[in-house]
């Protein structure tokens, strides 16, 4: 069940710039304003297994969530899976080289549902939407500087 969809295309960036952005974690919560910490529970921190918990406040609510990186691949992919007590949350950031600029997408859904995800998917979609638009709109002003 998708949960957020953002599709950004040529952005004036190369795919090292934007992962440059993504591979350092000062940098993510400079940006990031929703972000307050990232802990890491291994000493690798972009890496297939990676785990880490990330605490997020968004409009005055902190929310904590345990996650893994379960799919990483420099300078293109990472896909990462977080667990909540209604299913696992995979979120996978891809870069597409396109004409000496980038292609960036996100994209968020909800797997492994249990009983009342529906509700708490339909109720949190627009907030997500609204918030991560303009976070990841930051993300892309500071990629093309």
């Amino acid at each position: 069940m998708e949960i957020y969809n953002y599709q950004k295309q040529d952005v004036e960036a190369t795919p090292e710039r934007v992962f440059e952005f993504v591979n350092d974690d000062a940098k993510l919560q400079e940006i990031f304003s929703i972000l307050d910490n990232i802990e890491y529970s291994s000493t690798d921190k972009r890496d297939e297994g990676t785990k880490f918990r990330t605490t997020l406040n968004v409009k005055g609510k902190t929310y904590r969530f345990r996650s893994e990186i379960i799919e990483y691949e420099a300078d293109r992919r990472v896909t990462v899976r977080s667990r909540l007590k209604q299913g696992d949350i995979l979120t996978q950031f891809t870069v597409v080289p396109n004409n000496g600029g980038v292609d960036i997408s996100v994209r968020s859904e909800l797997r492994n549902s249990k009983m009342g995800a529906k509700v708490l998917v339909t109720t949190m979609k627009p907030v997500v939407g609204i918030v991560m638009n303009r976070e990841l709109n930051k993300f892309i002003d500071h990629v093309e500087k």
